[in-house]
């Protein structure tokens, strides 16, 4: 546990500013422009969006599955799509990320433990037959 508390840690301080100001200004500036378009198009900016993000999330699996790596550029449209609709709800990118960093971390330390868990009474049940 303590391992990872301070892996927690060393990670937060590494990544306290996941994205720099650079990409944050091209975010900004895709974002507006994103915005115009669906205002001119008369469509509701954010639903678009979730669209855009679905249709990325299958192109991605459909080119990984055929051993395509174009899937890498895809999967960062995705990225930029999903930065959109942080900036939309007015969230800020670097604190949202350091909340899921935790909950990740949190969440694969917790899966990881169990699989030991089971793995170790399985060996117990073993030697007890």
């Amino acid at each position: 546990v303590w391992e990872r508390v301070s892996e927690i840690k060393t990670v937060s301080k590494i990544m306290s500013r996941t994205f720099s100001v650079f990409s944050r200004k091209h975010i900004t500036a895709i974002h507006r422009l994103s915005r115009r378009l669906n205002d001119l198009r008369g469509r509701e900016h954010t639903g678009v969006l979730l669209k855009l993000v679905a249709e990325h999330a299958e192109e991605i699996e459909q080119l990984y599955k055929a051993k395509n790596k174009h899937y890498l550029v895809e999967t960062g449209d995705l990225l930029v799509l999903c930065l959109e609709l942080l900036k939309e709800g007015g969230a800020d990118a670097d604190q949202i990320m350091e909340k899921c960093y935790r909950r990740y971390y949190d969440k694969i330390t917790g899966l990881i433990e169990k699989e030991v868990n089971k793995k170790t009474k399985k060996i117990k049940r073993g030697k007890n037959k």
